[in-house]
Order: structure tokens, then C-alpha cells, then sequence
């Protein structure tokens, strides 16, 4: 009888491990802070689809969504170590491994650096201003000396539109800081005489630029063709915005042009290859439904491989993780140009592209 007792304790005290215990171990989970722009921005509200699912697609990580003021705001967190995963674009990539503005003196800061991880949309930044200023500012050639508010100090677009329209076509352009709220007001009070906005995939819109849209009508401003040849020439080709899909109203032009850059969710070596790897595979199962939650990720669905390359090659210069490394390799799209991110490779990234920068 004592034996019988001392088994049916022994079996108990087994089921009650296995129902407790060994639970508590298998749900137990990696961290994985992913950095984001601010509640206005496109992406505080696709991150959350894409969140979604990589939660069902990798869920021993415990991802978390960490918006920050600005894209630059998240960039410099994850340099600091806040961040496992950080959102940022070509044009942060070249800032940054050339510690130029706004990461200037930043770099004695730096615990890890970002590396291509995975690209996931375009964005396209283009010129607006009132339907009453359309004969004054007919062309961006109009606008030199003019100010513009350039979107918010710290975003992407912000970079990319003052390289365009000052670095590029050599305007003297004048940013002017506005509530991404009172756009349409400061347009109205003359406050700015135009502001850049940008699509996503030259479909989807900001929800800011929404309320813009709402707001007040507006006039589109494109470049001249002088200044779309000089765009092409240094490697960003004018891509043509779908205004009707991305607008409510009419933009009073037949065409409307914004200059493209590609934007991405990236990881530092501290994050494994494994890791990397699986959350690729994950949003790629998932990007159909994502393009149907959200159309910026249409062309994401369309090629999701063939995406990840266009990316690469738009800043090939910055070493690429070893977890896309794996995923391309297996695609057979690797070239074998392009720089598997190690210690020494960014190393010699920065070195390359602050010489380039100079």
C-alpha cells in the first residue's frame, strides 16, 4: 500500500512539473525592442501590422513597438543599445556611417551600428502648395530662397528633399519647423510658402498629410526637367506619385514627381543570424496579407526577394546582415560584391563612406 501511495505521489509530482514548470520554460522569451518613428508618421501604424505578425511568425520574441520623436531620435537609441531592431533608410545609412549631420561628434556614442537587414517600402517625397500660388511657383526652380516646411526635422524625408532640392539641384531653400497638424495653417498664413509630403510605394499617404489632403486643396510643384536629369544623373530618378490613389482631391498638375528611397527595419550584430533570418522568412509568408492591410507594402508583396536586392543597391556601400545574407544566398540573388557585415566591414564602411561624403 505504501508503495502504491509513494507512486501515485511520484506521478502527481510529475504531471504537476509538466504542468507547470516545463510551461513556464517553453514560453519564455527573447527580447526584441523595434524602433519607429512617431504617431504621425506612415509607419507607427504599418509597424503594428507587421508586429502582428511576427508575432505569430517568430513567437519565442517578445517584440515590443518603440515609437521615438523621429526616425533619427530611434536610429541614435538604437546606437546607444535601447533597441534591437531599428527603422531607418538609405539616406540615414549615409548620414550615419559618414557621421555627418545629425550624427555629427556622435560616433564616440556608438555601442553598435545598424546593417542592412530587411527592406520593406518606398517612400517618395514631393513639393506642395496652395492652389493660389500655382502661376508663382510653377517649378521647384520657382521656390529657391522660398520657405518650405521640409517635413519634420529628424524624418528621412526631411534628408532626402533637402538633398534633392539643395545638394542635388543647388536650391537655397529655407526649412521652416511646423506642427505636422497646422501644415495646412501655416500654408494659409503664409507662414510657409510650400511643404514637401510623401507617399508610400506612391500610393499610401501619412496620416498628417491625410489630414493635409482633407484640409485644404493643394497644388503639386515637381522639378523641372533640368532638375529630373540631374536627379537621374546622381541616382534618384523622379518616380511619378499615383495622385489619384493617394489624394482626395485634385493636385491642379497632369503628373506629379517625388524622389524615391528605400526604407527598412535593421539590425546590429548583436541580433543572430538565425533570428534575422526567420523574421525575413516570416513577413515574407505574410506580405500578401500585409499589402492588403496596408497597400505601401503592394510592392514588398509583389517580389519580396527581388525587393531586398533593390535595397541593397541603393546603398551598397553598408554591410549587409548575415541573416539576409543567408536568405538571398538561398534565393541565388547574392552578389558577390556585396559586403557580409562583420566588425571589419563596417569598420571599412564608415572609413569609405566618410571619404566619400568629404
Amino acid at each position: 500500500m505504501k508503495k502504491v501511495k509513494l507512486a501515485l505521489v511520484l506521478g502527481l509530482t510529475l504531471v504537476l512539473v509538466s504542468a507547470f514548470a516545463l510551461p513556464g520554460a517553453a514560453v519564455e522569451k527573447k527580447m526584441l525592442r523595434w524602433g519607429c518613428a512617431n504617431p504621425g508618421s506612415y509607419y507607427y501604424k504599418a509597424s503594428a501590422f507587421i508586429a502582428d505578425f511576427l508575432r505569430r511568425g517568430v513567437p519565442d520574441y517578445d517584440l515590443t513597438i518603440y515609437p521615438y520623436v523621429s526616425t533619427t531620435a530611434n536610429m541614435k537609441s538604437f546606437l546607444v543599445g535601447n533597441l534591437e531592431s531599428v527603422y531607418t533608410a538609405e539616406p540615414g545609412f549615409v548620414k550615419l556611417y559618414s557621421f555627418k549631420k545629425p550624427f555629427k561628434g556622435f560616433q564616440p556614442n556608438v555601442k553598435k551600428m545598424p546593417v542592412q537587414g530587411l527592406w520593406i517600402y518606398t517612400m517618395e517625397t514631393h513639393i506642395l502648395t496652395l492652389p493660389k500660388n500655382k502661376d508663382k511657383f510653377r517649378t521647384w526652380e520657382d521656390l529657391d530662397g522660398k520657405k518650405i516646411f521640409m517635413t519634420k526635422a529628424g524624418y528621412m524625408n526631411h534628408i532626402n528633399i533637402f538633398r534633392a532640392m539643395k545638394d542635388i539641384c543647388g536650391l537655397d531653400v529655407t526649412h521652416v519647423e511646423v506642427d505636422m497638424s497646422k501644415v495646412a495653417d501655416a500654408l494659409r498664413r503664409g507662414t510657409i510658402d510650400a511643404t514637401a509630403a510623401y507617399t508610400t510605394a506612391t500610393v499610401s499617404l501619412a496620416s498628417w498629410i491625410k489630414m493635409l489632403d482633407v484640409a485644404t486643396p493643394l497644388q503639386g510643384v515637381n522639378p523641372t526637367p533640368a532638375q529630373i536629369k540631374k536627379l537621374t544623373a546622381a541616382g534618384f530618378t523622379p518616380a511619378k506619385i499615383n495622385m489619384k490613389k493617394a489624394y482626395t482631391r485634385d493636385l491642379g498638375v497632369d503628373e506629379l514627381y517625388g524622389v524615391p528611397f528605400y526604407f527598412g527595419q535593421h539590425f546590429g550584430l548583436d541580433f543572430p543570424e538565425d533570428g534575422v533570418y526567420r523574421i525575413i522568412k516570416a513577413l515574407e509568408k505574410s506580405a500578401g496579407a500585409l499589402a492588403k492591410l496596408e497597400s505601401g507594402f503592394g510592392p514588398l508583396a509583389k517580389d519580396f526577394a527581388s525587393f531586398q536586392v533593390l535595397g541593397i543597391k541603393s546603398i551598397p556601400e553598408v554591410p549587409i546582415h548575415p541573416g539576409l545574407a543567408r536568405y538571398l544566398k538561398e534565393k541565388g540573388l547574392w552578389d558577390s560584391s556585396w559586403k557580409i557585415a562583420t566588425d571589419e566591414t563596417i569598420k571599412a564602411a564608415i572609413k569609405t563612406m566618410k571619404a566619400k561624403m568629404r
